[in-house]
């Protein structure tokens, strides 16, 4: 293994100029990756998994046990946000109408100025106990609520607030990524796709949220500083979407918008007790986002509700004509409750992780068994690999990307220098062998779903982190929070499989536990479903945060 001078030199042959302190900070996180790098280069190649544009296929079709990433179109017309929701029914169980009776609960009743006004003061309260904002909307936001109550039509979510993380555009609005180095940008010039979606629909961002610096870096981005628990302040909401998931939960906003790297939608949602979605890779445009990993990075939305999660989904989903990764794939037909199987493996996936959490999970499991679902079958025998090897991706190509700002890494937070300058050092052969793990990883989780309708794991191993450490403690023990939190979550990100966050109870500590609903390509469907049967027979939900707007 290189010493951390060859790393050094090599830092500064690729045009990256560390200083040594971010040398020997490179190099330990290069020396902790290198075993699971190692055991990789061990593994066969399987020529089938060779090309490593193997594992977009798999996105592109139905899993079959005999031909897993085969690619197979559907028969069904392709289902987009233009269609409206009359092609969209298949998220909720009260079909299209459904969709629509979730909107007009979301859109609250009252002129638009006083529910945004409403709002942005809510938001203020909570603001100045948790540090969750960034940035307020006021000026835009009351121009816009304006116009709403001048519509004659009132449009699907008109006048409705909602929060954005700070790595999305809003037009007219610096994008800052919580980084000291674009504290003065420029205004972006264009909504991302994913808010010109929800404005079309009538909705009103307020907030620019607060996220670990670059939506990778730690707890502590030296712009803003942490963002603390609405249900425990001496607690991290989580990242990276972490302001966004402290709005939501605290009741400032109904929903919000994040980003999912490892988890960074998903992991929020299940310390701050919300229901979060990490869709299929590439179902929701990435345009106008501060890109990191173009192979794991997803949008997603966050609310406490599934149905309000459903209905967000129906409205984001298809392509925008500009983000390349796009492909025009129809959702998979929600499978029938009543019959429906689940996998609940073990291992990996659960070895690391506290009591109350598995009992949340045992919990859902009961509830869904009791509405018709059957325990069946399912492992996955690589679930270990696959937090090493998607970081692995992840900081070699946010490595590449941030390499364009690499003068100013004196500046950015410390932990996101060492997590992706070991990206500096990842050989290209490294590289491509980690794809191609991608490809055999899909085609484990391809052998799990054709017994399998859906895979049920912990969200995250234990409860929200304390500050200022981001220690987690799991059955009285505590552990580094990056050694625990992306275990699972990271095999979606990986593999582009999607997975749905939801509250399966509270622990003694207080704090919110969380499950994990993952769900074949473009299965988005059935895993709604599950988490609203779930909703409509339990109230964890519903419960208030006791910091609230």
């Amino acid at each position: 293994m290189s010493s951390p001078e060859e790393l050094g030199a090599l830092a500064v042959r690729l045009g990256y100029a560390l200083d040594p302190a971010q040398v020997k900070d490179m190099a330990e996180a290069v020396a902790a990756a290198e075993p699971a790098a190692a055991a990789l280069r061990d593994l066969p190649v399987r020529p089938e998994t060779a090309d490593p544009f193997r594992g977009e296929t798999w996105l592109r079709g139905p899993v079959s046990a005999d031909c897993p990433s085969s690619g197979t179109s559907h028969s069904r017309p392709p289902v987009t946000s233009e269609n409206g929701l009359d092609g969209l029914g298949v998220l909720d169980l009260d079909g299209a109408e459904g969709l629509r009776e979730t909107a007009a609960r979301v859109r609250g009743a009252g002129p638009a100025t006083e529910r945004v006004a409403a709002a942005l003061a809510g938001l203020e309260r909570v603001h100045a106990e948790l540090n969750c904002t960034i940035r307020f909307l006021h000026e835009r936001a009351a121009e816009q609520a304006a116009a709403a109550d001048g519509r004659a039509v009132p449009r699907l979510l008109e006048g409705v607030p909602f929060a954005v993380k700070d790595v999305i555009d809003v037009e007219g609005v610096p994008t800052t990524a919580a980084s000291r180095t674009r504290a003065d940008a420029a205004p972006a010039a264009a909504s991302a796709t994913v808010v010109a979606r929800l404005e079309a629909h009538g909705a009103i961002p307020i907030s620019k949220d607060a996220t670990t610096e670059f939506a990778v870096g730690g707890p502590h981005p030296p712009l803003t500083g942490p963002c603390r628990n609405p249900w425990d302040r001496e607690r991290w909401a989580g990242g990276s979407s972490t302001g966004t998931a402290a709005a939501v939960a605290a009741g400032a906003v109904p929903f919000g918008l994040g980003t999912d790297v490892g988890g960074s939608v998903r992991l929020p949602a299940a310390w701050c007790g919300l229901t979060g979605l990490k869709p299929t890779a590439g179902a929701i445009p990435r345009t106008g986002v501060v890109p990191l990993s173009w192979t794991t990075e997803t949008v997603g939305p966050l609310a406490r509700d599934a149905r309000t999660v459903a209905l967000l989904f129906a409205l984001l989903r298809g392509p925008d004509g500009v983000d390349p990764r796009m492909p025009d794939v129809p959702l998979r037909p929600p499978t029938d409750l009543r019959g429906l199987r689940i996998a609940l493996p073990g291992g990996y996936l659960t070895e690391l992780c506290d009591g109350a959490v598995r009992a949340g999970v045992a919990h859902l499991a009961e509830v869904l068994v009791d509405a018709g679902a059957e325990i069946v079958p399912g492992e996955i025998p690589s679930a270990e690999r696959a937090l090493p090897i998607g970081y692995e991706i992840v900081f070699t190509e946010a490595a590449a990307l941030h390499r364009i700002d690499a003068a100013r890494w004196g500046e950015y937070d410390p932990v996101t220098v060492k997590r992706i300058s070991q990206g500096i050092a990842t050989p290209a052969s490294d590289y491509l062998r980690a794809l191609q793990f991608r490809a055999e990883l899909q085609d484990e989780l391809a052998r799990v779903f054709a017994g399998a309708d859906l895979v049920v794991v912990p969200t995250t191993p234990a409860t929200a982190p304390r500050l200022p450490d981001g220690t987690v403690t799991v059955d009285g023990e505590r552990y580094p929070l990056y050694a625990a939190q992306s275990r699972a979550t990271m095999l979606g990100n990986l593999t582009g499989a999607p997975g749905l966050a939801l509250p399966t109870g509270f622990a003694p500590d207080g704090c919110p536990v969380s499950a994990l609903l993952i769900a074949p390509p473009h299965g988005e469907a059935t895993a709604l479903r599950a988490a609203q049967l779930f909703q409509d027979r339990t109230d964890h939900h519903t419960r208030t945060a006791p910091i609230s707007a």
